[in-house]
């Protein structure tokens, strides 16, 4: 049967004083009725137990003083819980549990403590000890690797309290294996890569963590150089030169390992690795572009210390421009250049170095242009009334791709229209008949008392040659091709500028505006002096870019390009 608590005090005082009833080291129980008037006050628990149990004081003050009175109370019960339980000495079959005695004994000595284990995957428990004497008990045949719960009570002479339980199972468990194998990987001038494998077994328990230590060649002092769960550490912050020893450690639930230490020592210091460049992504070591688009030569690097990377085209040492970027980082080095010439073509050197050595790389870039003119005179030989051969030679310039044909035209003096004779030529001469050469080679109107002209354009895999149609000893005449896209309004005409070998200055080789037609004759020029030419294009809208520039002609008296029937 359940007992009720009942504290009755009286007092006395001017002013009444207040009264206040308080517990001492806990809150006063929700359950405690408590009344109060001018001259006594009593304070009741009804069916009390054990958390009732403690010291109660009553208080009272006004203005004149303060005086307290403390009533302990003790209730028969059985005990409370007993404190937290740990554990320690974990093996794979055993676990020794500990804990504090119970904050309320139910008012009579403890006599001894329940201790009972259930698996995880159970709901019943299981009394591995009913009569444990001292706060401390092994837990044996245990199953390796199984979680338990734990739980341990108080008996006093009123019986079991309450039970404490551990929150989280507990596996069986030991120390792991130490770590099979700890290589050194990597070492700088302040630090070192640490590599390791995994424990032969884990002793019970999954591996939480590696412990690293280290110390100095001749110390005897390990210290601690850091933890992981990974199998790879870098420690950092050591001494340049410095020699050094590494070990490291496992750890489960049960503590740590033996340790494993490294085959060897280290010094600390940046290793000498010669530098080397991977050129495999790029075919044949060679990159071929358009004029006028972007190449990039991007080539992986290594080498230790990081080598120190510089770029040549031919001999010439490369930096950046508004053209030419490079781009330079410990794995990569990366060449761009944009708008590309064909004076961009060449043999382009990479060359690393490092304190272990100097290594040099090639890669030819090819930048395909249009190729110049064929180089002239167009000579006319074998003229007979039925036909006549012209003869050419290959231009100067291939614009870095094989010609793969030529475009044979003709026109009657004083017009200004050009005819296709041919277009598919593959030779530097060409047979004319005057009334049909062949199917394709339809010449028509070589007719007696006309003078007739050839031109001669030279194809490659990137467009055509602007065609010659003749020098002289102070002019040439050139011609070219209307733009592939007009801008939407009607051509008004063209821009020709020249600018002499050596120069980098451009002028306008015509005293017009513009141009109306797609050719031109630019007279008043040295002998003995080459010269370039480009051509833009105009409308409504305004000017077009100008053309890739001619290669350089030089003004020479010709054998002749016409022939006069």
């Amino acid at each position: 049967p359940y007992s009720n608590i009942r504290l009755f005090i009286a007092f006395s005082g001017r002013p009444v004083p207040t009264a206040v009833w308080s517990k001492a080291d806990a809150n006063l129980s929700l359950r405690a009725d408590i009344q109060t008037t001018d001259s006594f006050s009593t304070l009741t628990v009804e069916e009390c137990n054990r958390n009732d149990a403690g010291k109660y004081v009553f208080t009272v003050e006004n203005n004149s003083g303060s005086k307290s009175i403390t009533f302990t109370v003790k209730v028969l019960d059985t005990p409370g819980p007993p404190g937290p339980i740990t554990f320690k000495d974990v093996t794979r079959t055993s676990i020794t549990l500990m804990w504090d005695a119970p904050v309320l004994d139910g008012g009579s000595r403890i006599h001894h403590y329940v201790v009972e284990k259930r698996e995880a995957s159970r709901r019943s428990w299981q009394v591995v000890s009913s009569k444990c004497t001292r706060q401390i008990f092994k837990v044996t045949d245990l199953a390796e690797g199984m979680p338990y719960y734990y739980r341990v009570s108080a008996e006093n002479e009123y019986g079991v309290g309450e039970p404490c339980e551990l929150t989280e199972p507990v596996v069986a468990t030991e120390e792991p294996a130490p770590p099979k194998r700890l290589d050194i990987v990597d070492t700088t001038k302040s630090s070192v890569v640490l590599a390791w494998l995994k424990p032969d077994h884990d002793g019970g328990s999954r591996i939480t963590g590696y412990l690293l230590e280290m110390k100095q060649k001749g110390s005897d002092t390990w210290t601690g150089a850091g933890q992981t769960k990974q199998l790879t550490f870098t420690v950092e912050g050591l001494v340049e030169n410095t020699e050094y020893e590494f070990r490291v450690k496992a750890r489960n639930d049960a503590g740590y390992s033996e340790p494993r230490e490294a085959f060897s020592s280290v010094i600390v210091k940046e290793p000498q690795i010669e530098p080397t460049a991977d050129l495999s992504d790029i075919s044949r070591q060679l990159i071929t572009c358009k004029a006028g688009s972007t190449f990039t030569i991007d080539i992986p690097i290594s080498g230790r210390p990081a080598p120190k990377v510089t770029w040549k085209l031919e001999e010439m040492r490369l930096k950046e421009t508004e053209r030419v970027t490079i781009k330079t980082t410990k794995d990569r080095t990366t060449l761009t250049v944009k708008d590309s010439m064909r004076g961009d073509s060449g043999k382009y050197y990479l060359t690393l170095e490092n304190t272990a050595g100097v290594k040099t790389f090639t890669v030819t870039v090819v930048v395909i242009g249009r190729p110049g003119p064929v180089t002239g005179p167009i000579e006319i030989s074998s003229v007979s009334a039925e036909s006549c051969v012209l003869t050419w030679k290959e231009p100067e310039d291939d614009g870095g791709s094989d010609i793969t044909n030529y475009i044979v035209e003709k026109r009657e003096s004083g017009t200004t229209a050009w005819q296709l004779v041919n277009s598919s030529v593959k030779r530097t001469q060409i047979k004319v008949n005057f009334t049909i050469y062949d199917t394709r080679l339809k010449v028509t109107g070589l007719m007696e008392g006309c003078q007739y002209q050839f031109r001669v354009t030279a194809v490659n895999a990137a467009g055509n040659s602007e065609p010659i149609v003749d020098t002289t000893m102070h002019s040439i005449s050139l011609a070219w091709s209307k733009p592939t896209y007009d801008g939407g309004a009607d051509l008004l005409g063209y821009v020709l500028e020249m600018k002499e070998e050596g120069s980098e200055q451009w002028y306008r080789a015509h005293t017009t505006a513009t141009l109306r037609n797609a050719e031109f004759t630019v007279t008043g020029l040295k002998t003995n002096q080459k010269y370039q030419f480009r051509v833009a294009a105009t409308n409504v809208n305004g000017m077009s870019e100008f053309s890739e520039s001619s290669a350089e002609i030089e003004p020479v008296e010709r054998i002749g390009n016409s022939i006069f029937l």
